[in-house]
């Protein structure tokens, strides 16, 4: 939880003088730019994250896990 020191540093920083109005237009588009950022950043690390999982699953897929090989070179496969 945000202690009360924490939210007074905060709305001190935010708030702006009435001679500085311009100053809190720059605040308020910093602050949607860092969520926006930090949002898409989640997002595309989730995906990607799933993306890899799946990944692996197709590799595994293509890859047999055992090969049989014989020592001479040839494997008699009539009978």
């Amino acid at each position: 939880m945000i202690s009360n020191l924490e939210k007074e540093i905060t709305f001190r920083y935010l708030k702006t003088r009435k001679k500085d109005g311009f100053l809190n237009v720059i605040t308020i588009f910093s602050f949607i730019g860092i969520t926006l950022g930090v949002a898409v950043l989640i997002i595309v690390m989730s995906v990607m994250n799933g993306f890899r999982s799946d990944l692996i699953k197709k590799i595994n897929g293509f890859n047999p896990h055992a090969t049989i090989q014989s020592y001479d070179g040839k494997i008699d496969t009539k009978k």
